[in-house]
C-alpha cells in the first residue's frame, strides 16, 4: 500500500475535511472513555491498571491535539494531496492503536467495545479504496491476534473485567481463541460487505452520471437549436418593423388613415414579437453549449444607466410615465457592460410596461461597503404577495400580466437572475400591490486590480 494512494469516495473528496472530522470524533470518543474509565472504578468497582489507563488516555489527547493543530494550520492544496494523504493514514493507524491499548487493559475480547473496531473498519471502507481497506483488516487482524495469542499463553497478562462476563479469569483466557475467530470473522463481513456496497452505489452514481450527461447534451442542444432560430428570426422581424415605420411616419409616401391604423396595431404587434425573440435569445444564449464568458471591465456605472435611460424613454414616452436614473459620476465598477444592458434593459422594460399613466420609474445606484446597490423602482400596478416567489421562474407570469398582455415569454426576470448570479450578485424585490415594485441589485465593488 502506498501512502500517498487517493482517498476514492466523492463525498470525502476534501482531505481537510475529513482530518477534522476525525479529530473533533475523536475529542468526543476521549471524553467517552474518560466517563467509561470514572464509571468503571467508582460505579462498578472493576478491578483494573487505572493509572496505565490514564496515562494511555494522557497520550491519546495529547496526539489527538498534535493533529488538531496540524489540520488547523495545514493548506490542503493539490501539490500537498500526498502528504496530506499519508497524514491521514497515521491518524487511522493512531486510532488502531490506541483503540487496542485500551480494550486490551479492560479485557480485551471479554469488553464489548472490542467491537468498536468494526466500526472503525467501516468508517476506513467508506474513504479508502478496495485494497487499501483490506490492507487495514490483515494489519488489524495480526494486531489482534497477537495481542489474543500473548493472553493465551500467557506472555501478557489478562485483565479480568469480573462478572461482567459470567466467567472467571481461567475460563475467559480458555475462550479466547472462539473469541477471537468470532471477531476476525465479524471485522473482515464488515470490510467486505461495506467496500461491495460502496462499489455498487459508486456504479450506479456513475450510471446516473452518464444519463444527466445525456439529458444535459440534449438541453445544450434544445438551446441551441433555440439560439440559431432566434438568431435567424430577428432580422426579417426587424426588417418589417422597419417597413412598417417607414410606411407610418409617410417616408414611402401617403397612406390612407385606416391603412396606418392597421399598420400601427401590425408594428405593436412586430414590436412585442422582438421582445419575445430577443428575451429568447437571451435566455438560449445563456444556456447554451459553452459557458457564457464576459469580459470584466472597468464599467462607469453611471453611463450604463444614462444609455438605458435614454434607450427607453421613447417607450415611457408612449405611456405618459416619467423615466429618470439618479448614479454618481464618479461611480465606477468592474463588471460585464452586456450582462449590466440585460439586466437594466429588462427590469426597465417591465417597470415601464406594468405601470399605468402618470406614473414613475427611477433607476438608481449607490454604493454600500464592497457592494453595488442597484434600484429599480416603479409606482405601478404591484405583485401579490403569493406571486413574489415565483417571478424568477422560468416562464412564470403573474395573473395580472397575462391581463394586461397576453404575449410573452415569462423569461425576462429569469435572465435578469442569471445575468445577477454571472456577476456574482444577488437579486430581491419588494412590492406591494397598486403600490409598486422595488427591485434590488446587489453587486460587487470590486477594484480593477481584482479582475
Amino acid at each position: 500500500m502506498r501512502s500517498e494512494q487517493k482517498i476514492e469516495s466523492p463525498a470525502y473528496a476534501d482531505l481537510g475535511i475529513v482530518i477534522r472530522w476525525f479529530v473533533r470524533l475523536r475529542w468526543v470518543a476521549i471524553a467517552g472513555v474518560l466517563g467509561t474509565i470514572v464509571a468503571s472504578k467508582y460505579l462498578f468497582g472493576y478491578q483494573l491498571p487505572y493509572s496505565t489507563l490514564y496515562i494511555v488516555l494522557a497520550l491519546l489527547f495529547a496526539t489527538n491535539l498534535v493533529f488538531s493543530r496540524i489540520s488547523r494550520g495545514s493548506n490542503l492544496g493539490f501539490a500537498a494531496r500526498k502528504a496530506f494523504a499519508a497524514q491521514f493514514h497515521f491518524h487511522v493507524c493512531a486510532d488502531y492503536l490506541f483503540l487496542a491499548l485500551l480494550t486490551y487493559l479492560t479485557g480485551f475480547l471479554q469488553n464489548p467495545f472490542i467491537y468498536f473496531f468494526c466500526f472503525h473498519i467501516v468508517l476506513t471502507s467508506f474513504i479508502f479504496p478496495k485494497r487499501t481497506v483490506y490492507f487495514y483488516v490483515i494489519v488489524l487482524g495480526v494486531l489482534l491476534f497477537l495481542i489474543s495469542l500473548g493472553e493465551y499463553t500467557t506472555v501478557i497478562p489478562h485483565f479480568h473485567l469480573g462478572e461482567l462476563s459470567g466467567f472467571n479469569a481461567d475460563e475467559c483466557i480458555m475462550r479466547i481463541p472462539v473469541r477471537f475467530i468470532g471477531l476476525i470473522i465479524m471485522v473482515g463481513i464488515t470490510g467486505y460487505l461495506i467496500v461491495n456496497i460502496k462499489e455498487r452505489l459508486e456504479a450506479r452514481g456513475q450510471l446516473v452520471e452518464l444519463e444527466l450527461d445525456k439529458y444535459r447534451g440534449l438541453d445544450r442542444a434544445k438551446s441551441q437549436f433555440i439560439l440559431q432560430v432566434t438568431h435567424e428570426l430577428r432580422g426579417p422581424v426587424a426588417a418589417v418593423r422597419g417597413y412598417h415605420e417607414m410606411i407610418i411616419k409617410g417616408i414611402t409616401g401617403e397612406v390612407p388613415q385606416k391603412t396606418r391604423d392597421a399598420l400601427t396595431k401590425a408594428n405593436r404587434r412586430t414590436r412585442n414579437l422582438l421582445t419575445i425573440i430577443d428575451e429568447m435569445l437571451d435566455f438560449a444564449y445563456m444556456k447554451s453549449e459553452e459557458e457564457v464568458k464576459h469580459a470584466s471591465v472597468p464599467v462607469n456605472l453611471k453611463d450604463v444607466i444614462d444609455y438605458n435611460v435614454e434607450l427607453f424613454k421613447p417607450m415611457a414616452r408612449q405611456k405618459s410615465v416619467t423615466l429618470r436614473g439618479n448614479v454618481p459620476k464618479e461611480l465606477t465598477i468592474v463588471s460585464s457592460r452586456d450582462l449590466m444592458n440585460i439586466i437594466l434593459g429588462n427590469l426597465i422594460t417591465n417597470a415601464i410596461k406594468y405601470t399605468s399613466s402618470g406614473g414613475t420609474v427611477s433607476v438608481s445606484a449607490e454604493p454600500e461597503g464592497r457592494q453595488i446597490h442597484l434600484q429599480v423602482v416603479d409606482n405601478g400596478m404591484g405583485i401579490q404577495g403569493d406571486e413574489i416567489g415565483k417571478i424568477f421562474e422560468e416562464f412564470y407570469r403573474t395573473r395580472r400580466a397575462r391581463e394586461i398582455e397576453n404575449d410573452g415569454t415569462g423569461l425576462g426576470l429569469s435572465i435578469v437572475q442569471k445575468a445577477a448570479n454571472l456577476l456574482q450578485g444577488r437579486i430581491s424585490v419588494y412590492s406591494e400591490l397598486n403600490k409598486g415594485t422595488r427591485f434590488h441589485i446587489y453587486l460587487p465593488l470590486m477594484q480593477a486590480e481584482e479582475v
